[in-house]
């Protein structure tokens, strides 16, 4: 009988060969960055810059510039490329950046062209006065420099309570200036008419309240109150059909929510409030104020710390055009909403469209036609995927004189090397961490829960 113990140990090797390039494979594949659900496979969150100091906001001028907002430090920077580093275009004065505080929001007139006035949310420490208090100031573009122009908005002196200060700003379809505003941790402002805290603020490019506002000429109402009851809220998008805004806030231990806004609205956050379980709305949240109370069109319970939102508008993937797409600091990922086509007033199915390597504090749609996002330290593009590479590329093996054709896994190292910063000890305006192991079905919705770990009051809480 001839000797078969070459061929066993041919076949033996091969097995274990195969074996290895299967493991080898399965451990690549768990590597992805971001390390949660990989989201739609036809994109992909492509860095652009790194190693950013908090960069909080984005916008965009038509000549292309983009230009970021510094949270701590105040600069409102002119983004750079790989061989131009960034310009400060201008540091915002007076910066206060205890807990939540800071600079919190941007944007660019809507006829940035022939009217270049960008303006900024930001918390102001009056040291003359004594007195901090969030404000919006325009700022006049003079080429890449920027020259101080006006405060258009100052709001009442903020208590000692760092927390809940909003800050997302963004015009409209219609031209007017929309202001997100927290209610300091106090949830008796965000039913009491006069103050604009607790609020969603729309006005004039000077400041001054439009004439169509739900309040307007009201001597018992804040004229610039465009819906009230809000607890703190860090997303602000308008649907590309009819206009509508669409807000996230941040609920306790339970109950984040994504709202649908209409003029005048209630949306409930007061004196009296307290969770629900799914999928029920959440009953008693809602029972303050003059008006009928609007629910959320979507709720999270456990909460995923929803930050900004866009509409998508980019051609990849196509099944997400036109969706809500909402970033969140929790989990990293960035939702993707499918909205009820007739009138966008409920949300019908809900995915994962990417996930980032660290918490998600902005999302915008650029002028580019793509997805951007920023983290802590980075800012990315939401980019189509690269053409997939076959995942077991043949290799010739020379054993015992025969050219045996094995598959061995591709190594994806430009994927995988490309996202290496340490970006979990970083908050958002303020700490979004949240306390966990903590029951939301009876949980009393009166304000800021203590960080477990710190004790610090937290932003997202």
């Amino acid at each position: 009988m001839a000797d078969r113990s070459p061929l066993a140990l041919l076949v033996v090797l091969v097995a274990i060969l195969i074996a290895l390039g299967g493991l080898t494979y399965i451990w690549l594949s768990a590597q992805r960055p971001g390390g949660g659900p990989p989201g739609n496979t036809t994109v992909v969150l492509t860095p652009l810059r790194t190693g950013l100091p908090y960069p909080i906001a984005l916008a965009f001028a038509p000549d292309g510039r983009v230009f970021y907002a510094e949270r701590f430090s105040g600069k409102i920077q002119i983004l750079g490329n790989a061989t131009t580093p960034e310009s400060t275009f201008f540091t915002v004065p007076g910066i206060a950046s205890e807990g939540e505080r800071g600079l919190l929001g941007l944007a660019l007139d809507p006829e940035f062209a022939n009217n270049p006035y960008v303006y900024a949310y930001h918390s102001y420490n009056d040291a003359v006065n004594g007195s901090i208090y969030n404000r919006i100031i325009r700022i006049l573009a003079d080429g890449d420099t920027g020259l101080f122009d006006s405060v258009i908005l100052r709001m009442p002196p903020l208590t000692g309570a760092t927390n809940h200060n909003g800050g997302v700003i963004a015009f409209g379809p219609d031209g007017k200036l929309y202001a997100v505003v927290g209610e300091n941790a106090n949830p008796a402002l965000s039913q009491d008419p006069m103050s604009p805290m607790g609020k969603v603020l729309r006005m004039n490019r000077n400041g001054s309240a439009p004439t169509d506002n739900p309040f307007y000429n009201n001597p018992n109402w804040n004229n610039l109150t465009y819906t009230y009851g809000h607890r703190n809220m860090f997303g602000l998008a308008f649907h590309p059909s009819d206009g509508r805004p669409y807000a996230t806030e941040n609920g306790p231990s339970c109950n984040d929510e994504v709202n649908r806004l209409n003029s005048g609205g209630n949306f409930g956050w007061g004196s009296n409030q307290t969770c629900s379980e799914p999928p029920a709305p959440p009953a008693n949240t809602n029972q303050d104020g003059p008006n009928p109370v609007v629910f959320p069109i979507r709720w999270y319970d456990p909460v995923v710390v929803p930050t900004n939102a866009a509409f998508y508008t980019a051609s990849v993937p196509a099944s997400s055009q036109g969706h809500l797409v909402v970033g969140s600091y929790a989990d990293r990922g960035l939702h993707d909403l499918t909205l009820d086509p007739v009138d966008g007033s409920s949300v019908i199915n809900e995915a994962i469209l990417a996930t980032a390597v660290a918490p998600i504090i902005d999302v915008e749609m650029g002028l580019d036609g793509y997805l951007w996002v920023t983290t802590p330290s980075a800012i990315y593009r939401l980019v189509p995927a690269p053409a997939p590479v076959s995942a077991f590329p043949a290799v010739s093996l020379p054993i015992a004189g025969f050219a045996m054709s094995l598959v061995a896994p591709a190594t994806r190292v430009d994927q995988r090397n490309r996202h290496r910063c340490d970006e979990r000890n970083t908050d958002h305006p303020g700490s979004l961490s949240r306390g966990r192991g903590v029951s939301a079905a009876r949980c009393r919705r009166i304000g800021s829960r203590a960080t477990p770990a710190s004790g610090n009051l937290s932003l997202g809480s």
